[in-house]
């Protein structure tokens, strides 16, 4: 009979040792899927400004070459 009562504090061992480490694993988990969503968040928000940028200099170098062409209309 001692023997069976070992073999079960040995096993309510294992088992809690096994539901800590889940535990562990599922907040690890957690933890990085709340920093790939900061992330992604980032990402998009840079993609966003980066469009924006390309646009702006787009339309930027649209306006100098209008200038320029302006002056080469000149004979100067």
């Amino acid at each position: 009979m001692h023997m069976a009562l070992e073999n079960l504090k040995l096993l309510e061992e294992k088992v809690n040792g096994f539901l800590a480490r889940h535990k562990q694993i599922y907040d690890e988990k957690e933890h990085l899927l709340a920093r790939l969503n900061e992330q992604e968040h980032t990402a998009a928000t840079l993609l966003e400004r980066l469009q924006q940028y390309e646009q702006e200099r787009s339309e930027m170098r649209d306006r100098l070459e209008k200038i320029i062409s302006c002056f080469e209309g000149l004979d100067v």
